[in-house]
């Protein structure tokens, strides 16, 4: 996975949320689940020799966060699709790479706080479930 790749998929989410508003903030709020599970359809199904996991962060606000830790030749990355959510004026969705889940779970807690844990596995998406996530995405608005 290198940095061509994590900007493809970051104009592809940016493109989406531009069709529910111009203000990437308002766009992503309450979406996390959703437009993180399509990007990882979107790297599972580019990238098939990668696995891409959900880590999801609870905070005491009873609210939480998705984000996508990626594994591709031994690396892991970590990737927020709706970054714009808590860190407004973030230019990216890579939070950064990690050696293990652990190292990601505290990259995460320091960064975000909350508590986060390793929530699924995506293993496969096809064309009806990203459509159920895109029209549940279109319904959030």
């Amino acid at each position: 996975m290198d940095k061509e790749f994590i900007e493809k998929i970051q104009k592809r989410v940016v493109d989406l949320l531009l069709t529910l508003s111009d203000n990437l903030q308002v766009a992503s709020k309450d979406q996390c689940s959703e437009i993180t599970r399509l990007a990882g359809c979107w790297i599972l199904l580019e990238q098939p020799g990668c696995g891409v996991r959900i880590l999801k962060g609870k905070f005491s606000d009873r609210s939480a966060h998705d984000v996508l830790i990626i594994e591709c030749n031994k690396e892991l990355f970590l990737i927020d699709p709706t970054i714009w959510q808590i860190f407004p004026d973030n230019n990216s969705i890579f939070i950064g790479s990690v050696g293990n889940i652990q190292e990601a779970l505290d990259l995460l807690g320091n960064k975000y706080g909350g508590s986060w844990k390793v929530a699924e596995d995506l293993y496969k998406c096809d064309n009806d479930s990203q459509d159920k996530l895109l029209a549940t995405i279109k319904s959030n608005r």
